[in-house]
């Protein structure tokens, strides 16, 4: 069933102002987009609160029928809404009181939601941040960073209304939940969100392994700082971001490019062999542009190939001869996928498999670009490609503290390196 929210009508009605601002807070409102968005204390309907209605609402407080809450919202509201917000795709989004309400359209969007301290606004998200944001097997939670996917969200995750899967959106649930805004991650579907969901519509893309503004990052947390005004929170997670890489930057800027290994880096994993046709991709497609790698001290073999994520041949990975490859992995099922590149006739010729390097890596995408996961390889890509001069660093300490800067729980590195196997069978071996 399509839900269809019309636009209210411009004729002001003269309510008593306390049922005015009894409306204003309640959560039952119809939904309708923009223009149709009950502000309390806006008694014109204009959706602005003026000083003459901030007086007003000054006088229902003296009189006993306003808490003094209702009305520091909205004094705020007076001194700081409407707000526009240049979002990513430099559309300038009008917001008129503050956020409670949000959805969220990819599992990326939601960790920064958390990220910035406003969690516990999510009221749903799409179907895959219940096992991207903790890694769990898909659908089943199981097995997994479990106490993590109990926890996040101040417990909600199990119970959190999904609202599309990969292939469909419910309109239907995303507009009985009243949202206030909708956080998606491209310019797909914009329109329909804003006609049948009845809400503004938020995107924050970028990429969460360029750590830039342009189409970076750092850009997509500043717009959901200034959204959900958190500026200050989003200013300290790009500092925590930037620390981590000026850590590593520290030592691998200062090395010759003689002392840079060259690295294939297969994202995708090998779980089918060399290619899947059905999902076009495997240990034979790879990225041009993956910044963990050369922060680390790499050179990324792929750089300078025309694209971004292309499929290569094996004839042209053996011509690179690479000396280490990382194989992605995402479940404990296909930690084995080294072993498939370590013992493959095609490869045996390459410098990684002559020297046995070749490594699992977090697998660095998840319904998006996870960033924690990519913060946490460009650390362990450093420690395996430069082990003297990252000797005394602290894997699963790092991993610990990046982890719950996105997600604000302790301990989530060491559930999933206990659940993925091998990043605790490599940090017992060290």
């Amino acid at each position: 069933m399509m839900i269809i929210v019309c636009k209210n009508t411009s004729k002001i009605i003269r309510l008593p102002f306390l049922m005015l601002l009894a409306i204003s807070f309640s959560l039952s409102f119809s939904p309708a987009f923009a223009l149709s968005v009950v502000v309390p204390g806006d008694l014109d309907g204009d959706m602005i609160v003026s000083d003459e209605e901030l007086e007003a609402a000054e006088e229902s407080y003296d009189d006993g029928t306003i808490t003094s809450e209702e009305l520091e919202k909205i004094e705020h509201i007076n001194e700081n809404y409407p707000r526009t917000i240049i979002d990513t795709e430099d559309r300038e989004v009008t917001i008129y009181k503050p956020v409670e309400r949000i959805i969220t359209r990819a599992p990326d969007n939601c960790r920064l939601v958390i990220a910035l301290g406003e969690g516990d606004k999510i009221v749903a998200s799409e179907q895959a941040v219940k096992s991207c944001l903790c890694p769990t097997n898909f659908g089943v939670f199981d097995e997994g960073c479990l106490e993590c996917y109990q926890t996040v969200l101040d417990g909600m995750m199990p119970d959190l209304p999904e609202t599309s899967t990969r292939y469909e959106i419910n309109y239907e649930l995303m507009a009985s939940l009243y949202p206030d805004v909708i956080i998606t991650s491209s310019p797909t579907n914009i329109e329909e969100f804003e006609s049948k969901v009845g809400c503004p519509c938020v995107v924050a893309g970028g990429d969460g392994w360029v750590y830039s503004r342009d189409d970076g990052l750092y850009e997509r947390i500043e717009v959901i700082g200034d959204l959900l005004e958190r500026e200050e929170e989003a200013d300290e997670l790009i500092g925590f971001v930037e620390s981590k890489i000026d850590m590593i930057r520290s030592v691998t800027d200062d090395l010759d490019e003689s002392e840079k290994p060259k690295v294939y880096f297969a994202p995708r994993g090998a779980y089918k062999g060399f290619y899947d046709p059905k999902e076009g991709r495997d240990f034979t497609r790879t990225q041009t542009d993956y910044e963990p790698v050369e922060i680390a001290g790499g050179i990324n073999v792929a750089k300078g190939c025309e694209g971004t994520t292309i499929n290569v041949g094996i004839e042209q990975i053996i011509a690179w001869n690479p000396d280490y490859v990382f194989v992605s992995c995402s479940s404990a099922d296909n930690k084995g996928a080294t072993e498939f590149v370590l013992t493959s006739p095609d490869l045996q010729s390459i410098a990684a498999v002559q020297n046995g390097d070749v490594y699992n890596c977090f697998y660095p995408h998840c319904r998006g670009r996870p960033p924690d996961r990519s913060l946490f390889n460009m650390i362990y890509m450093a420690k395996l490609l430069h082990p003297d001069e990252f000797e005394d660093l602290d894997l699963e300490k790092e991993g610990n503290e990046i982890f719950e800067a996105f997600l604000g729980v302790d301990g989530v590195f060491t559930e999933y390196a206990d659940y993925l196997v091998w990043p605790r069978e490599y940090l017992n071996a060290q």
